[in-house]
């Protein structure tokens, strides 16, 4: 069985039991150097701790190690402070209404910064009557900010998680530019000049394809810190912001 078949939650909980019964190894032997019993909070760390290292060992994205370490962690707190089962479920259902795309496409909330919205501003001052789009545009800024620009005559951008979507909704009605309530996969991206993606390296394969398929010549493709995979992009800028962003620009 190759675990690295399965989708990453399932490979994290795979992760989680693994480290779990590592560490009843460990108080098994522990017993015949040290007396126990041992605090539950120290064991706690140590599970999270281990499942957070051998998340990012075994091919886990990185920032999978929060949500590692911080599972076995916020189940302790949980148990300690008695906490409703019921709150938990609310919680969990928030968090899945707005990191759903996480869970689906592999694809965290990642949001555009006021930098890289000025580098795009710079990408396409000279030129005119361009319609850009925003593939997985979390909560609608960067489509108002494009739908302002003097060469920009339509801004779009698509997110399927449910609460991002709203909000890019509401914010886009006023502020300008339109949100669509659709995935990466059924958007038309023939249409468009410019393209636009922040999002993780799982999908960049399938969306040049993507690229390559629908785009049409004189477009271009935009992907932030995310570079396709064995493709040589026309421009890289690296930019000064603190995040050190760099954008990997593909012209079709």
């Amino acid at each position: 069985m190759n675990l690295f078949k399965f989708p990453k939650i399932f490979l994290a909980l795979f992760i989680q039991l693994g480290v779990l019964l590592f560490l009843g190894a460990g108080v098994y032997i522990a017993q015949f150097f040290v007396q126990p019993p041992y605090p539950y909070w120290v064991l706690v760390l140590i599970q999270g701790s281990v499942a957070a290292l051998v998340s990012c060992k075994l091919g886990l994205p990185c920032w999978w190690r929060w949500i590692q370490f911080l599972l076995p962690v916020g189940l302790y707190i949980g148990i300690v402070l008695e906490f409703n089962p019921i709150w938990a479920l609310a919680l969990f259902l928030l968090v899945w209404l707005v990191f759903s795309n996480a869970f689906k496409e592999r694809v965290p909330l990642y949001l555009t910064n006021n930098t890289t919205r000025e580098a795009l501003k710079s990408l396409v001052k000279r030129k005119k009557n361009l319609r850009f789009l925003d593939l997985g545009c979390g909560l609608g800024g960067n489509v108002a900010f494009m739908s302002q620009q003097k060469a920009i005559v339509e801004s779009h951008g698509v997110e399927t998680a449910p609460i991002p979507y709203i909000i890019s909704k509401l914010y886009t009605s006023f502020r300008g530019g339109s949100t669509f309530a659709m995935d990466i996969w059924n958007t038309d991206l023939g249409y468009y000049d410019v393209v636009y993606a922040f999002l993780s390296p799982e999908p960049m394969p399938r969306l040049w394809q993507k690229v390559k398929e629908e785009m049409f010549p004189g477009s271009v493709f935009i992907s932030n810190s995310f570079a396709v995979l064995g493709v040589e992009p026309s421009e890289v800028w690296e930019l000064s912001d603190e995040r050190k962003t760099v954008l990997y620009i593909y012209n079709i």
